[in-house]
């Protein structure tokens, strides 16, 4: 089986290390092992989800018989697809570890980015189970994780027989930490197809006309508490653009009152959209305060701040692949945790900028409505958004092609 010192100091220092986190029991191991092929993946994060569920969806398309074990670190709410098993990943441990695998002798294991298992890695690898890397947008952690255990990120991610990168930056940075050149390869991110919020074209050719003759850009679903950093920062814009128009939109749409007190108490002249106004060309902000048309305003707006980025809760807030699709350069605050991985993309693709206060903010939106800097961002975004048919394609491939030698092989 092999045997360095760095995987015995993680198997000696593991536990110390993990100490205080929740136990975890794997529910899977109640089931019977499947007859025929099967494969295990691993999504260690819940949003990654959607994104297994369709890749199994069309491998189960390209072969009926095959089975799946779907693990994951927290329990999921979800339907599973057809033939597969689901259950929480065991402790890291030889023991936890060999006792589930020999259970369920997985023919093939596809690790679904995020931090390694060494434990887990060097038992398969020495049970000559094929191991796939795939990058649903977090793969960059498998170059930076265990640092505490000098050589044993090398030698983990050394087991990987195939490792899928999203970019050029993540398969340097893997290669570097180890990986095997040879074995990497960048075909980009593994995510679900991006349906964009959709919008009522007539509303977009009216507000279009409207608005056609001024430099726009969008706060997006703000929490009250980002109201002042913005208006601030609109403000300082206009001393440059006397024409520049915001469009609020509330995260609350039942706080558009509440807005709009605050408006007039700044002396902003605005429309209100909850009462049927139209924006004229003296306002200087429109409170875009309804339902359901978040859509319409990414169209009209070249330029989008994600609200909820600067302040107010930290698990919610717009998606900004919402907006880069849409074509709107996206600026956000440091608060990313709702929607992490979309934002370190576009972060790495330059397709973003985050602003840290009210100046950097009305800097960024000055910056962007050129419309030269604006389209170097919207292209960046746009590549990142619209890839995920051909990777989900590609990786496919990758995988029909490993069951099938392992069809030829056992």
């Amino acid at each position: 089986m092999g045997f360095s010192v760095p995987l015995a100091l993680y198997h000696f220092f593991g536990p110390i290390h993990t100490r205080g986190q929740s136990p975890r029991r794997s529910s899977s191991k109640k089931n019977v092992r499947p007859p025929g092929t099967l494969i295990w993946l691993h999504a260690p994060d819940n949003e990654d989800y959607g994104v297994i569920s369709e890749l199994i969806s069309q491998l189960s398309d390209h072969d009926p018989d095959l089975w799946f074990l779907l693990t994951t670190n927290d329990n999921i709410d979800s339907l599973l697809p057809d033939q597969c098993f689901h259950g929480l990943l065991p402790a890291d441990t030889q023991a936890e570890m060999t006792k589930f695998l020999d259970h369920w002798k997985p023919n093939i294991l596809i690790w679904a980015a995020g931090k390694l298992c060494p434990s887990l890695t060097h038992l398969a690898h020495a049970r000559d189970i094929p191991l796939l890397l795939m990058d649903t947008g977090g793969a960059i952690e498998a170059a930076r994780g265990w640092r505490l255990f000098p050589g044993l990120n090398r030698r983990t991610l050394r087991k990987f027989n195939v490792i899928l990168s999203g970019d050029e930056a993540t398969s340097l940075a893997l290669i570097a930490e180890g990986a095997r050149s040879e074995n990497v390869r960048t075909v980009g991110v593994l995510e679900q197809g991006i349906n964009p919020p959709p919008c009522i074209e007539a509303e977009w050719d009216t507000l279009t006309h409207l608005m056609s003759a001024r430099p726009i850009w969008l706060a997006a679903e703000i929490d009250f508490n980002e109201l002042g950093s913005v208006l601030a920062a609109h403000n300082q814009s206009m001393l440059r653009s006397h024409k520049l128009l915001l469009i609020l939109a509330p995260a609350n749409v039942e706080e558009g009152d509440r807005f709009a007190s605050v408006l007039r108490e700044s002396d902003f002249r605005f429309s209100q959209r909850s009462l049927g106004e139209e924006p004229s060309l003296e306002d200087q902000v429109y409170l875009a305060d309804t339902e359901d048309e978040i859509g319409l305003w990414y169209r009209l707006s070249p330029v989008t701040f994600m609200g909820q980025t600067l302040a107010g809760p930290t698990d919610s807030g717009p998606n900004p692949f919402d907006a880069a699709t849409l074509g709107s350069v996206v600026v956000h605050g440091p608060n990313i945790a709702a929607h992490r991985v979309a934002y370190q993309r576009m972060e790495r693709a330059g397709a973003s900028r985050l602003v840290a206060h009210m100046g950097e903010l009305a800097h960024a939106v000055e910056t962007f409505l050129a419309p030269d800097r604006a389209a170097i961002m919207a292209q960046a975004a746009w590549q990142i958004t619209s890839a995920g048919a051909e990777v989900m394609e590609s990786t496919i491939n990758t995988l029909i092609q490993e069951i099938n030698r392992q069809g030829g092989s056992r």
